[in-house]
């Protein structure tokens, strides 16, 4: 899993910051098919794609370290996704 190290300052670039608008990357999957069973439809399915893809850009491999990073962003993501309770 690759974090970003402890010791770095963080700065906020404002571009970044959490708006009303279209996110791309959701929009890239909200046009594929949901096959999935109803009993496993708990996410939206274009939004766990958009975060795998993220975490896997981010340089995470496998299940644990994609989990291990979405658990170390989530408040950050939530902030971003604003996802539905």
């Amino acid at each position: 899993m690759h974090l970003p190290p402890t010791s770095t300052p963080v700065v906020i670039d404002s571009r970044l910051e959490p708006t009303t608008e279209h996110i791309e990357i959701l929009e890239a999957f909200s046009d594929l098919p949901d096959v999935r069973r109803s009993a496993g439809k708990r996410h939206h399915m274009a939004l766990c794609l958009a975060l795998f893809t993220l975490a896997v850009t981010a340089g995470n491999r496998g299940f644990l370290a994609i989990g291990d990073w979405l658990a170390c962003y989530r408040c950050d993501l939530i902030a971003i996704f604003n996802p539905p309770k």
